[in-house]
């Protein structure tokens, strides 16, 4: 790789050095560097700006970064690495510690591209379809005060029914992010499934569920008593995109569209989650 976009959601002093740093170390290195610094923060409906010679999209921040730009170049098949300069960063292969060594893999071709799955939302009120890399998230218009009341099925047949704040489908990838603070599994972003864990059930017996990625998932917004008009928000990877009311539904499934990431590290997953916990 020669040719590369540093993307990065927020300026900081912080940023802006290691920015720098990526910079000029690939032009010193014979390479070309295109910086966004513009179209990435946390509600940017624009596409990042890649050119056609662009080969690498770095980016700077942390997992929230790496997510945001995977969302918006979904119709380029250009590979996405994350220098993290947040705090868990579980996405992100590069570190302040390894920025140089990391460069000079991908400068010298030295690297794996992960194929991720992506999840795919289709609403019964809307013709526009949405995918998200971590998870999309159904929850109360009113997080928090208002219960939602949502029966899910999955191809077709009943799953459960029952009072919940929301219910986050995740991604393998998505696993170590809303999913784990709502006590959900964390599965290995190469595992081939798609996550469902309910967000605070009014019930004894609710337990995440794993299921197949080919597994069609449909979430109805029920009325918990007959005058109620219950308005749930359909949230991907963080970014309000939807919201539904009463006897709407959307269907959920595995995306045709994949994300592309760089793997520069040979670091076993579960070593990765081990390391990352322990700084928390």
């Amino acid at each position: 790789m020669k040719n590369f976009l540093i993307v990065a959601r927020s300026f900081s002093d912080l940023h802006e050095k290691y920015i720098n740093i990526i910079r000029d170390y690939i032009k010193d290195h014979g390479g070309m560097c295109v910086l966004d610094l513009d179209t990435c923060p946390d509600s940017s409906e624009s596409e990042v700006r890649v050119d056609d010679n662009i080969e690498c999209i770095i980016t700077v921040g942390g997992d929230g970064t790496v997510v945001r730009v995977a969302q918006n170049v979904i119709n380029r098949k250009v590979p996405i690495v994350g220098l993290n300069c947040g705090h868990l960063g579980y996405l992100c292969d590069m570190s302040v510690d390894n920025v140089e060594h990391c460069l000079d893999q991908l400068l010298s071709d030295n690297y794996k591209i992960d194929e991720r799955m992506m999840l795919e939302g289709d609403c019964s009120n809307s013709p526009e379809q949405f995918r998200a890399l971590n998870d999309i998230v159904v929850t109360s218009e009113a997080a928090g005060l208002y219960v939602l009341n949502l029966t899910v099925k999955v191809n077709g047949i009943q799953l459960y029914s029952h009072n919940c704040d929301g219910l986050i489908l995740s991604t393998p990838t998505g696993s170590t992010a809303y999913n784990l603070s709502a006590n959900g599994p964390i599965v290995s972003p190469h595992a081939d499934c798609i996550i469902l864990t309910p967000i605070n059930p009014h019930t004894l017996n609710s337990r995440s569920i794993i299921l197949a990625s080919t597994d069609v998932v449909e979430v109805t917004i029920e009325a918990r008593h007959e005058e109620d008009e219950p308005k749930a928000n359909i949230i991907y990877d963080g970014t309000l995109r939807q919201v539904l009311k009463k006897g709407e539904r959307i269907k959920i499934y595995r995306s045709a569209t994949t994300s592309h990431m760089v793997m520069l590290e040979n670091v076993n997953f579960l070593e990765r989650i081990r390391a990352r916990m322990q700084e928390i």
